[in-house]
């Protein structure tokens, strides 16, 4: 399959060459752009619903994480703002 990969992106990597050695338009480079874009794309693999569930989960458990900890270090730097700065008497 890595072999499929490979030899499919030469053969795209020979063609943009030639496409490009043709000197295109404005025209020709857009229509280029998104074809090979297109091609791209058709690589790409979608996730199943459960890894889509999986990662979704890593995410909102790693976004809490570092909620948890921007908010107590807030905490400590409001704390230590209050103690500096509040006048005794």
């Amino acid at each position: 399959m890595a072999e499929e990969l490979e030899q499919a992106s030469e053969d795209l990597v020979e063609q943009a060459k030639a496409d490009k050695a043709a000197k295109r338009n404005i025209f020709g480079r857009t229509a280029l752009f998104f074809k090979q874009v297109v091609l791209e794309l058709n690589k790409v693999t979608k996730p199943t619903f459960a890894e889509l569930r999986n990662y979704t989960a890593v995410v909102l458990a790693f976004v809490a994480v570092v909620m948890a900890i921007i908010s107590a270090l807030d905490w400590v730097f409001y704390t230590g703002v209050v103690w500096v700065f509040t006048p005794t008497n």
